[in-house]
């Protein structure tokens, strides 16, 4: 189709040009030769040719944005610029949270541990509460014994209420008595500020 318009072209120039000059010798053929510039075509019935061209605005728009382009960038960069803050502050919380959380779990584990040597000398200590009450309990049962094979001096009358009173005073001090202390250290609590 593109060889049948050029080759009608090339005879319409020939015809023209031998109107004008008046001689009958055929000018030269042009070369064909493919260029970069589109050769323009008739519209035949039935066809829409459309050409775009490059215009003056969709240079100036390409090279350089407008105003309101350069208006949208600005407040979009500092939209990424936000987000970016607020990423990293995220980042830090959970750094921080993290942290605390060790800290937390490291406390739980002391005060476990605390807690398991607490209840073993409190029971150490129940254990010879309850020694000391055995024993207390013999000793009673032994000084009523001695007291009744004892001879009783003459002018002189038994004071048992008093003797029992007082060993219950002596039992109630044995068991309010502050806990024994061993010779083991204080241990030393880090996590509490002084």
């Amino acid at each position: 189709m593109q060889d049948d318009q050029q080759v009608s072209e090339d005879k319409l120039r020939e015809a023209l040009a031998r109107l004008g000059s008046g001689s009958s010798r055929p000018q030269k053929a042009r070369p064909t030769t493919p260029t970069t510039e589109r050769r323009r075509r008739f519209v035949r019935d039935g066809q829409v040719v459309v050409e775009h061209q490059a215009s003056r605005g969709f240079a100036q728009r390409s090279n350089a944005p407008s105003q309101d382009d350069q208006d949208e960038i600005e407040r979009l960069r500092q939209s990424v610029k936000r987000e970016q803050r607020r990423w990293e502050e995220a980042e830090r919380y959970l750094a921080e949270a993290r942290t605390q959380l060790k800290t937390y779990e490291t406390r739980e584990a002391h005060a476990k541990i605390q807690i398991t040597e607490l209840n073993r000398h409190l029971r150490e200590h129940q254990d010879q509460i309850q020694s000391l009450k055995a024993q207390l309990h013999q000793s009673r049962e032994q000084a009523a014994e001695a007291a009744r094979r004892s001879p009783r001096p003459v002018g002189r009358p038994r004071k048992e209420v008093q003797d029992e009173i007082v060993v219950k005073k002596v039992e109630k001090a044995a068991v309010e008595a502050p806990a024994v202390v061993l010779d083991e250290p204080e241990p030393v609590q880090w996590w509490v500020k002084a």
